[in-house]
């Protein structure tokens, strides 16, 4: 395995992985919904013997994923990933590119089926598929494996959002206000005005990842494509998430899941709930925790002093 260390990181980005990505990858969309088009990556190994399908998490791409995805090709594995609904290349049902907007939830459920169903499945042929979910998509691969429990052979959900981090606001009561001020196309609407990204806004003390250099690489691609600069939720995806969040934790769909789950749930994490990642696991006896004390939200976003034992527990969980 040939690791990326922190000397020299944008260099061995820009030098070594990123072309040996770009001679094996294509890109194509699926529309589920005519005129929804959905963005998807797919990224060719030598000789496989298994398929990972990635699901990002809130306001990120696939296009986020190139260093895990170099890691993934060299351990074996086929890769396919999509730019979610409201992210990327894909449809933007809210119009304002800075902001994710989602009707239902459910349509993120759907679209990752319809990619792994009509593209991912045929391409495999006989080879195992497997989920790697990061945040949101997170709770997007929870909802898969529960409603879709044979589509999958095992599942890694990274620092899963199965509970969102409203501060000390309750859920019903979060509910109950975006219900008024969310109704109708207000729902598109950010809870807050939302402003263009600049270089003075990469701020990655606040930000969610454990390593700067990885931090900075991300935000030099984001300033260079508008269509990576989406930054904030509308009023109904909170909705929505909290709903979807709800629904993925119960005992009725947590029941359904048949396959092994690996969960990685950071300690300094302000944006998704360990509580509910905590209940989560407790329902799915076929789950195993693997907790990182110190880091906060995007473990995957780690140096590599973390970041390699991280793959290493994946691949081997893989098997």
């Amino acid at each position: 395995m040939r690791w990326i260390t922190e000397e020299h990181y944008a260099q061995q980005m820009r030098d070594e992985v990123e072309p040996w990505l770009a001679a094996r990858v294509e890109t194509g969309f699926v529309e589920r919904v005519k005129g929804q088009p959905i963005c998807y990556e797919h990224y060719r190994a030598d000789a496989p013997k298994g398929v990972i399908v990635i699901s990002h998490g809130f306001t990120e791409s696939i296009r986020k994923y190139t260093e895990s995805i170099y890691y993934m090709l060299q351990a074996g594995y086929e890769v396919w990933g999509l730019d979610h609904r409201g992210h990327g290349r894909s449809y933007r049902p809210g119009g304002d590119r800075f902001v994710v907007h989602v009707e239902r939830f459910e349509d993120y459920v759907l679209d990752l089926v319809h990619l792994t169903e009509t593209r991912v499945k045929p391409a495999a042929g006989a080879l195992p598929l497997y989920l790697f979910c990061h945040s949101m998509g997170g709770c997007v691969g929870a909802l898969v494996i529960e409603q879709y429990p044979a589509l999958f052979a095992k599942a890694v959900l990274s620092s899963p959002m199965l509970g969102v981090a409203l501060g000390k606001i309750p859920a019903p009561v979060a509910c109950a206000v975006l219900r008024v001020k969310g109704a109708g196309a207000k729902g598109r609407e950010p809870m807050a005005p939302v402003t263009a990204m600049t270089e003075t806004e990469d701020d990655f003390a606040a930000s969610a990842a454990n390593s700067e250099l990885r931090f900075r690489y991300y935000c030099r691609k984001k300033l260079a494509d508008p269509l990576l600069q989406t930054c904030a939720p509308s009023k109904n995806w909170i909705l929505e998430a909290i709903r979807a969040c709800r629904m993925a934790c119960s005992k009725k769909q947590t029941a359904r899941i048949r396959i092994p789950v690996l969960l990685f749930q950071a300690g300094c994490d302000t944006y998704v709930r360990a509580d509910e990642q905590d209940r989560f696991v407790s329902r799915v006896p076929s789950c195993e925790k693997q907790r990182f004390p110190e880091l906060r939200h995007e473990i995957y976003m780690s140096d590599s002093a973390v970041l390699i034992p991280y793959w290493e527990k994946v691949f081997a969980f893989l098997g």
